[in-house]
């Protein structure tokens, strides 16, 4: 993508259109994605486009119909609001202490805490650049940039994968626990949440598949740190997928366990609005589908970005380790605003 065409993406960020920019893990082209008429559409299944799903459920679809950046003149401008104020760390220690009591008193065996940071940017922050500069920095990773004006602007560089494949042939994987890169054995805390991820995932997955095939638990680089994953390869029909859609997110990994547990406590005390955060996105059709957990990412306001991370709480789980934790997280998004021109 050109200069010229990250100043249209820019400027489109300020329009009520919606469209996603986007890279594959291992690929350095940038796809664009947008309707003629910068519309999004509900129904995705006989259609060539892109996903955006929240973790409550809500999706978007926006049609693949332009190959080349528009000019923004043809729709209205923006109009951005933030609705609260990012996580104090006190709100989060008084979370940490509810949700760790869900977890004593046997309501679940894991959930995910998440919070938020916002950083101030320059007026004329360049989301596109931001993206570019993602693409360079973690070639393993999905990257997006995905506007729309129910959602506002986001950016993802997620090293996560839902579901990935074609025809009979699916991809997924179950990654949890967290640290920073090292050669030593995990600790018990990390091996248990990962189990929790994988025993869900081969439950989800085992009445959908004909077969599956489960790699042994490895180490997954992602930025400055590294998470525990289990690969799955799968033999499965196309006309299962909508199926495994319905049943896989959220997965423990960004709800907790068991997850319909999880799920309702987090809808009944939220730690966020999570928003486009752990739910899922990318792109549909054309033959393939690859759709990626919405992981590593900010919204992006003018002048300000808000930054998303989470946490999987444990029964052993430490309040400052787990800061901390999403605290490395956000330095995937935080490292890409030192770089605006």
């Amino acid at each position: 993508m050109q200069i010229a065409d990250a100043d249209r993406v820019d400027a489109l960020c300020r329009r009520q259109c919606a469209f996603a920019v986007y890279a594959l893990p291992g690929e350095t082209e940038l796809h664009f994605c947008m309707a003629e008429d910068g519309r999004t559409e509900s129904d995705f299944i006989f259609c060539n486009g892109f996903i955006l799903a929240t973790f409550t459920g809500e999706s978007l679809f926006i049609p693949d119909e332009l190959t080349e950046v528009p000019a923004a003149d043809n729709w209205p401008e923006m109009q951005y609001r933030l609705s609260d104020n990012a996580t104090t760390r006190e709100q989060y220690s008084a979370l940490f202490k509810l949700y760790t009591d869900f977890i004593h008193s046997g309501q679940v065996r894991k959930i995910v805490l998440a919070r938020t940071a916002d950083e101030e940017v320059s007026p004329d922050f360049s989301p596109c650049r931001a993206l570019m500069e993602a693409c360079e920095q973690h070639p393993a990773a999905f990257k997006a940039l995905v506007h729309t004006p129910q959602y506002g602007t986001w950016l993802f560089c997620t090293p996560e994968q839902l579901i990935t494949g074609s025809g009979d042939n699916w991809h997924t994987m179950a990654l949890a626990g967290t640290r920073m890169p090292c050669l030593l054995p995990w600790d018990a805390k990390n091996r248990n949440e990962q189990a929790l991820v994988t025993d869900f995932m081969r439950e989800v997955l085992t009445p959908l598949a004909d077969e599956i095939t489960e790699s042994a638990p490895e180490n997954l680089r992602a930025g400055n740190i590294e998470h525990l994953c289990t690969r799955f390869h799968l033999r499965m029909p196309p006309g299962r997928l909508l199926m495994l859609l319905d049943k896989l997110p959220p997965t423990p990994a960004v709800c907790g366990s068991p997850v319909a547990d999880a799920r309702r406590l987090l809808l009944t005390y939220p730690d966020i609005d999570r928003s486009c955060y752990a739910g899922y996105l990318g792109p549909w059709g054309h033959g393939q589908v690859q759709l990626y957990v919405s992981l590593r990412c900010m919204q992006i306001f003018p002048g300000l970005c808000r930054l998303y991370a989470g946490g999987g709480l444990m029964p052993d789980s430490d309040e400052e380790s787990e800061w901390q934790e999403t605290a490395a997280k956000m330095q995937t998004m935080r490292a890409l605003l030192k770089h605006e021109d």
